[in-house]
């Protein structure tokens, strides 16, 4: 039976992931605060660590006696750049160094993000040997925290995993976009352009990491790609058509997509974030965001990952929005879309 320790388990991905390791056997410690909400996990009945990535007592404590450690806890959006370099930066190299300690360090599951590379080079969906080149401050601390963790790579098995866009249950930020059409029938695209994008669900990401754990490459060298992976649904949509299946899948025959001009998305993302500091609370929708979403097209290429580990998604991308969709209904997070009444 493996042992694992997940951070960040209560966030979105790590629910997921919780699940799948316990459908798996193994055995499960979450990494929490005190004031996490852990309603999502306890079926599954994990260990509970308290702590937190940036306080090093309590990582070593977790990670001690483990033969994992899924590293998720980061944040992808604040009100300052100093926010993503305390938990993006500082908290990843707090667990490798944890993980270092250990007398024998357990494989170091790192999750970054697509952002850390960068957007598509030309017409080429983007593969691990590129070079990366992130745009948003957010991407730059998620490669800073990826080199943070190359540091140990001569005392630790450590393997790197970086998903693009991520959907599925329990997601507050793809909830905007189900939301958006649901309501109001409208899915808005930065650009006048159709760009492509990756797109995975939460639980094929979380099929990806538990295979990357157990059959993936290590990292030898700071300087290879080997050992980092990108991990994605077999689809590549552009974002108006990803729109369209969000539609199809919450039961709309028809969405209206909107271009907007990107100096349109600038101004939007500003006030956003203008009213984001207002309120303390930083938004998804803020300037860092607009950032990425008018770099071009975010998609890329993830056959190393089913080379090296035999990773496939269950179901397709259509099926997985319709998951979604029903989950968030479910839940009363999404209203139901009300089907025209046909008159004879």
């Amino acid at each position: 039976m493996t042992r694992a320790l997940v951070t960040g388990a209560s966030g979105f991905i790590g629910g997921h992931l919780v699940q799948h390791l316990y459908e798996h056997g193994h055995d499960i410690t979450c990494l929490v605060r005190p004031t996490s909400d852990r309603c999502r996990l306890e079926p599954y009945q994990p260990r509970f660590a308290i702590g937190d990535v940036t306080d090093v007592e309590s990582i070593e404590a977790a990670v001690s006696d483990v033969d994992v450690v899924y590293h998720l806890a980061g944040t992808t959006k604040c009100l300052r750049t100093e926010e993503f370099e305390h938990i993006n930066i500082e908290g990843v190299r707090n667990v490798a160094q944890a993980c270092a300690k250990c007398s024998t360090p357990p494989v170091l599951i790192l999750v970054s993000s697509l952002a850390a590379a960068g957007p598509m080079l030309g017409d080429r969906l983007r593969v691990e040997s590129d070079p990366p080149m992130p745009v948003s401050n957010y991407g730059r601390s998620k490669l800073a925290g990826e080199y943070a963790a190359m540091r140990y790579i001569d005392q630790i098995p450590i393997t790197i995993i970086r998903p693009p866009i991520v959907l599925g249950e329990a997601d507050r930020d793809g909830l905007t976009m189900f939301d958006s059409i649901a309501r109001w029938n409208l899915h808005l695209v930065a650009g006048m352009s159709d760009e492509l994008f990756s797109v995975i669900h939460g639980d094929d990401l979380a099929e990806a990491l538990i295979l990357a754990a157990r059959r993936g490459h290590r990292m030898k060298d700071a300087s290879s790609s080997d050992g980092i992976y990108f991990a994605t649904a077999d689809e590549t949509p552009t974002y108006a058509e990803l729109g369209r299946m969000i539609g199809e899948a919450i039961g709309r025959d028809h969405v209206h997509v909107v271009h907007n001009p990107k100096p349109a998305v600038w101004c939007i993302a500003a006030i956003s974030e203008f009213a984001s500091r207002l309120r303390g609370r930083p938004h998804i929708l803020g300037v860092d965001k607009a950032r990425e979403a008018t770099a071009g097209s975010w998609a890329c290429d993830d056959s190393a990952l089913r080379r090296d580990t035999g990773f496939a998604p269950a179901f397709s991308l259509q099926q997985r929005l319709a998951q979604t969709a029903h989950w968030y209904t479910r839940q009363g997070w999404l209203k139901p879309v009300e089907q025209p009444l046909l008159v004879h």
